[in-house]
């Protein structure tokens, strides 16, 4: 079957893309990586946990990745003159499972209370709270503050390893950059009293042992993926952490004040775009042109998110826990240690599902007073949040997800932490897998408040329209996206309508080789998700040349996958 790749490519002129692009061919890529500093192919050396078996950052130096990025505009390469840190991916997984009970103390008896619909208020959010210190804590202990080495490079953690996932790197626009490892993740807008600004979020992942076997099933010590075929498991005690910075300052944002900031080499903190010569995509050499990246033209990266996930059956329909820290700079400046200026924003374990029929968007009632059945949100950090917000609500800094269900401020307002991880999925054979959001394709927009006197129309959390298609009520979107979907378990797209069942990706879908009709689940692992669409369009292009090559499904939060 012809892939979605050759149909798109089959309209795009070579000659004209050959004119436009003749300027930047190998030779360029070869003068700029013969320039590199000494130390630059460090990135693929050995070292601990960092084998050097995958790219470490997109268009790493590497030799026998150079293929990758051939004819590209060479701008994610350490400079001659470079003194600051390079990323090295830690890739050298375990081969057996790990269970490292020992060292995390949430798993303790008492924790189990949390996830009991009867315990009492206070005390569930006493315990979420403890819970989530302890997760960040266990993440950052050995990977921050060590005297001469650099904060989060975790190939010689001599407390626990950690791991990076492979190949968030070949996608121009999002791969990763070579001082820390950020990739480009969502555009945000935040109102504040100044105005309105756009900003650019960039964020790096770590994996513990536990969760990082699971990887290892999946990328294969010879740098090759095998790709499942089965519904994907991690173990109990996986967890996985990941701060997550933004391109904004304090002066615009008054929590980034005192906030670890990093001289990443980033592209325009704006969100830069690709706007192709031909067709509807640009092809990789064309992202590499219009949207190069930098160290020097834009400022540091400051953190503002720093998000947790942890595997614990303990929680009811999921057996996943997720958690935000967000930056309190101003609160915490007496904190001596920058990693730890930070404050619990909320955890959840699950979505708090609408009954049947009933919508996402005013369930449950009056959250803040009643809170949730499923999570626990600190409400004095949203306020200090919005604290520093303008004339948009949902564009402040506290505007949580739908309902004011669990959402960081990089995240969108009408989702939900749980609610876009769950969808996480083996990209099929023309590399689709579900939206994240359904905001973010043509179907059905969730988290929507229905026109009184047309349900048909309405607008969605963030006042955009919205309008029920193909017979897919907002009601029956919201049973997809705030379900609570089972740990390992395929990501449902079906709902039953007045004229029967309908798969809201359309007919066919997934396509998988196998013939298997129903999502391969992720486990809630979106970076599993995109790394192995981004090694499938690999696999794809490789033996292409260079001018045809498209990553034309870009997976990003606050990015249309179409």
């Amino acid at each position: 079957m012809e892939s979605s790749f050759r149909r798109r490519i089959a309209g795009i002129s070579l000659l004209s893309l050959g004119l436009l692009l003749s300027a930047c061919g190998e030779k360029a890529q070869t003068d700029v990586v013969a320039a590199q500093a000494p130390d630059a192919a460090s990135a693929s050396m050995t070292s601990g946990t960092c084998s050097g078996t995958y790219p470490s950052y997109w268009q790493d130096p590497a030799a026998k990745f150079s293929n990758m990025w051939k004819g590209q505009e060479i701008s994610n390469v350490p400079p001659v003159d470079w003194q600051g840190p390079v990323f090295r991916i830690s890739d050298k997984y375990p081969r057996q499972p790990v269970d490292d009970r020992a060292a995390q103390p949430w798993r303790d008896a008492r924790f189990d209370a949390l996830f009991n619909s009867a315990t009492p208020a206070a005390t569930k959010k006493q315990l979420a709270y403890d819970y989530s210190w302890l997760v960040m804590n266990y993440i950052q202990e050995g990977n921050v503050n060590r005297p001469g080495i650099e904060d989060w490079d975790v190939c010689n953690n001599s407390v626990r390893p950690w791991y990076s996932i492979p190949f968030q790197t070949y996608d121009a626009m999002s791969g990763r950059e070579f001082t820390h490892g950020l990739t480009r993740e969502a555009p945000v807008t935040f109102s504040t009293p100044q105005g309105v600004i756009d900003t650019t979020m960039w964020a790096v992942g770590f994996f513990n042992a536990t969760a990082a076997y699971t990887l290892g099933t999946v990328w294969q010590a010879d740098g090759t993926a095998k790709i499942p075929a089965n519904d994907v498991s991690f173990d109990e005690g996986a967890v996985v952490g990941k701060p997550l910075f933004n391109t904004s300052t304090p002066e615009q944002l008054p929590v980034l004040a005192n906030q670890p900031a990093w001289n990443a080499n980033i592209s325009d903190p704006s969100f830069c775009k690709c706007t192709p010569a031909q067709g509807n995509e640009c092809t990789l050499i064309e992202e590499s042109q219009q949207c190069p990246r930098s160290t020097t033209e834009w400022n540091d990266v400051r953190l503002l998110q720093f998000d947790f996930a942890v595997k614990d059956s303990r929680a009811p329909g999921t057996q996943w826990v997720f958690g935000t820290f967000v930056a309190d700079g101003q609160r915490k400046a007496k904190e001596a240690d920058p990693w730890l200026r930070i404050s619990l924003l909320g955890v959840m374990w699950g979505n708090d599902t609408p009954p049947a029929g009933k919508l996402a968007h005013n369930y449950p009632l009056d959250v803040k007073k009643n809170g949730f059945m499923e999570e626990v949100i600190f409400w004095d950090t949203v306020n200090e949040l919005n604290k520093y917000g303008g004339a948009n609500p949902m564009q402040h800094m506290g505007h949580l997800g739908c309902n004011y269900r669990l959402n960081g401020p990089a995240d969108n307002a009408n989702s939900s932490c749980m609610s876009c991880h769950g969808s996480a999925s083996v990209p099929d054979s023309n590399f689709d897998t579900p939206p994240l959001l359904s905001q973010f394709s043509g179907i059905t927009k969730e988290c929507v408040t229905p026109d009184p006197e047309n349900p048909l129309v309405g607008v969605d959390r963030s006042g955009s329209k919205a309008t029920v298609n193909n017979g897919v009520s907002f009601a029956n979107i919201d049973s997809i996206y705030f379900a609570n979907v089972p740990a390992a378990a395929p990501f449902n797209m079906t709902v039953e309508t007045d004229n029967g069942p309908v798969n809201v990706m359309g007919n066919g879908v997934p396509d998988y080789a196998s013939g298997r009709k129903n999502w391969i689940s992720l486990d809630y692992s979106l970076q599993l998700s995109i790394s192995l669409t981004q090694w499938m369009q690999w696999q794809e292009n490789s033996d292409d040349p260079a001018l045809e090559r498209i990553n034309f499904k870009e997976i990003r939060r606050g990015v249309k996958a179409d």
